[in-house]
């Protein structure tokens, strides 16, 4: 629960909600699938968290750079920070939702989802998928391709 803070002004009182951390067991990905944006915007992550995506995913940290939409070295300095901005965590909550649909499509074989993002596919342009996950577009491509996957109309 979030502790309230009152904050006043000449005219009136507000009560705001403080951050909440994320805690607990589940893995960072199965916690950020699915959060409301007042969920993600109470969300706080220290920087090293993206470190725990990029274990989770097998994924490169240009991956996660693409993903998180900033240069490789910027994604080396988000590692640093105490506290992720509200737009780093949106984007890990985007992916986190496409990562599931990824899994779903591969029946949660994260080995058979990395070796279809890395290979060229004909389907998507004869790009590498993992190619697509730097824009809002391309992440969008996938979620279909994804879908078509799992109901057997991939061609």
């Amino acid at each position: 629960m979030a502790k309230k803070v009152k904050y006043s002004s000449k005219t009136r009182h507000t009560t705001v909600a403080e951050p909440l951390p994320v805690v607990g067991s589940l893995p960072l990905l199965a916690r950020l699938r699915g959060m409301s944006y007042i969920e993600v915007s109470d969300t706080r992550l220290p920087g090293k968290k993206l470190q725990e995506v990029q274990e989770q995913t097998s994924l490169s940290a240009q991956d996660m750079a693409g993903i998180m939409g900033v240069s490789k070295s910027k994604y080396y300095e988000l590692l640093q920070l105490d506290t992720l901005s509200e737009k780093a965590v949106d984007a890990l909550a985007d992916f986190a939702a496409l990562w599931q649909k990824g899994l779903d499509a591969f029946d949660g074989e994260v080995e058979l989802l990395n070796e279809w993002l890395a290979r060229r596919n004909t389907n998507l342009g004869n790009v590498r998928p993992k190619e697509l996950l730097s824009s809002r577009l391309g992440r969008r491509e996938l979620e279909k391709a994804f879908l078509r996957i799992e109901h057997s109309t991939y061609g």
